[in-house]
């Protein structure tokens, strides 16, 4: 019994050990890129004008998980949720690691992707390693918006030359919209659907907009989403409200092809954005609304309708002039129909084999 018991300490002492030296070798690859950042973008630790986004947190890279590395990339750049200049952007977890700085002062960007087996490095050797050792990419650009447009070839090759492995949308739109002031909530919902679009936008106008219409008044009232249809907005939604499809917050519904058309048609070319209701749990009743986005109107008043330039940059421009709308969200969401929820009409709302829009009576 006694050998049995050393030899279970042991190997527990064993898996600890492993444990300590992978979390220190995860640690110090976020620190590794912290450095590297510092040195090639020319910033001090605690800059305010810095973001860091990253999935680490997110991957797990043979078999370990990688939070750690935001760690070791906080207490070297003095960046942090805290400060609103560190984000996780949701990426599945085989994706490879990566790291991305911005400087806001310049548009300067940088971009690290970690070599998985630099992860088994032991602390002394990583801290001696080359960069190309320990980062399988690393790609700097200017990535602001202005200067992109104003300098399309640099845009050109940002884009098609792929430097950031795929992520430039993503990690370009995030950007661009922090440097404008972009409210933390609203950075948390694009790092949450891993990317900026139009779309997510929208939801953040539909949010505003439902708050002010049908204001939470109490602890036991919450929202409730029929998606119908579903786009980037839900994703948004469901950060913003909790209405995760988890927990019954968020019911998801396609329309046909032809049902678009023929909705577009009948509300004077707005898109039907779904039905959203404000439900009090106690009393078992809510207030619903039927909203419509008009893209249409949208995209006149970001001057995008008939876009001339870049490819890659029509959404990105919109984000940013979306921004000019978040508190006016009235001038592209608008109600279609608004009636009153019980416990059976709710659940006609939600339950499959009905269509929620004839429920509601829009359709």
């Amino acid at each position: 019994m006694m050998k049995f018991v050393l030899s279970s300490i042991c190997i527990t002492l064993v898996l600890i050990s492993c444990a300590l030296a992978d979390d220190a070798a995860i640690q110090g690859v976020g620190v590794r890129a912290a450095e590297k950042a510092m040195s090639e973008l020319s910033f001090q630790k605690g800059d305010e004008n810095i973001l860091v986004l990253t999935n680490a947190g997110y991957a797990i890279v043979s078999g370990m998980t990688t939070q750690k590395a935001l760690k070791g990339l906080s207490e070297t750049a003095g960046c942090s949720r805290g400060n609103g200049n560190l984000f996780q952007v949701l990426r599945p977890h085989w994706k490879p690691l990566w790291f991305y700085f911005f400087n806001r002062e310049n548009g300067e960007a940088l971009y690290l992707q970690v070599k998985p087996e630099s992860l088994s490095m032991s602390p002394e050797e990583l801290k001696a390693a080359p960069d190309d050792a320990v980062f399988s990419r690393i790609s700097k650009a200017n990535v602001d918006l202005d200067h992109m447009l104003n300098n399309s070839d640099e845009g050109n090759r940002t884009f098609n030359e792929k430097i950031f492995d795929g992520n430039e949308f993503s990690l370009v739109g995030i950007s661009n919209v922090w440097a404008r002031n972009a409210s933390f909530d609203f950075i948390q919902a694009a790092s949450f659907h891993d990317h900026l679009c139009p779309g997510v936008t929208s939801g953040y106008m539909i949010a505003k907009y439902v708050e002010k219409e049908l204001p939470i008044n109490s602890s036991a009232e919450s929202y409730k989403v029929i998606a119908v249809p579903p786009w980037c907005k839900d994703d948004a939604l469901q950060l913003l409200w909790d209405a995760t499809v988890g927990k019954s917050g968020i019911f998801v519904m396609a329309l046909t092809d032809t049902e678009k058309n023929a909705l577009r048609a009948k509300y004077n070319q707005s898109d039907v954005a779904g039905i959203f209701v404000r439900w009090n749990d106690t009393a078992k009743q809510g207030d619903a609304l039927v909203l419509s986005f008009n893209w249409t109107r949208m995209y006149e008043l970001t001057e995008t309708k008939d876009w001339k330039g870049p490819s890659w940059a029509p959404k990105l421009v919109m984000d940013v002039r979306m921004m000019d709308y978040w508190d006016e969200p009235e001038v592209a969401v608008s109600v279609i129909k608004r009636f009153q929820v019980d416990q059976s009409k709710l659940a006609q709302l939600q339950n499959a084999g009905m269509h929620p829009l004839k429920v509601a009576g829009v359709m």
